[in-house]
C-alpha cells in the first residue's frame, strides 16, 4: 500500500513538472498583461497641473464633499517641505493650544484653522493632551493642496 501511494505520488509531481514545463515557454506580453484589452502604454499622460500660489491667511475655507474629509491646504506649501518629525512648520501655525488658549478666539478669513483634538494624544488615547500625537506630524498624508489639476476620473460621489 505505501509503494502504491509512493508511486502515485511520483506520477502526479511529473505530470505536474510536465505542465509547468510547457507552458513557461510562453511569454505574457504587455497587451494581455492587465485587464485592459489594449496596451498599458496607450495612455495618455496627464496634463501637468500647478498648484495654488496663494499664500496662508488670504483663502478663505474650502467646502469639504463629506464632513470627515480632510480639508485642503489653501496655501501654497513649498516653502514648508519637506515635512518631518523634527521640522514641522504646519504644527507652528496650526497648533491648536497656541489659538485656542486666546479669549475669544473665533476662526475669520486670515486666521489659521486649528488642529482638531483628534491630533493630539497617543494611539490608544486620542485627544485631552498637550502633545501632539506621533503618528500625525506628517500632514501632507491626509491633506493635500490646492491645484488646478482636472479629475483623472469624473467624480459620482452623492
Amino acid at each position: 500500500m505505501k509503494n502504491f501511494i509512493r508511486k502515485s505520488g511520483q506520477l502526479l509531481m511529473l505530470i505536474l513538472f510536465s505542465v509547468t514545463a510547457c507552458t513557461a515557454d510562453r511569454a505574457i506580453d504587455d497587451i494581455n498583461m492587465g485587464l485592459s484589452k489594449t496596451s498599458v502604454f496607450d495612455d495618455p499622460t496627464p496634463m501637468l497641473s500647478q498648484y495654488s500660489m496663494i499664500e496662508p491667511g488670504e483663502q478663505d475655507r474650502m467646502p469639504r464633499a463629506y464632513s470627515t474629509l480632510p480639508p485642503q491646504i489653501g496655501h501654497t506649501v513649498d516653502e514648508y517641505l519637506p515635512i518631518t518629525m523634527e521640522e514641522n512648520e504646519c504644527i507652528d501655525c496650526h497648533d491648536r493650544r497656541k489659538q485656542l488658549l486666546r479669549k475669544g478666539w473665533e476662526w475669520k478669513v486670515g486666521r489659521k484653522l486649528p488642529m482638531p483634538d483628534d491630533h493630539y494624544g497617543t494611539f490608544k488615547q486620542k485627544g485631552g493632551s498637550e502633545e501632539i500625537a506621533g503618528s500625525r506630524y506628517n500632514c501632507m498624508q491626509c491633506h493635500v493642496p490646492l491645484s488646478n489639476a482636472t479629475p483623472l476620473v469624473e467624480n459620482t460621489f452623492k
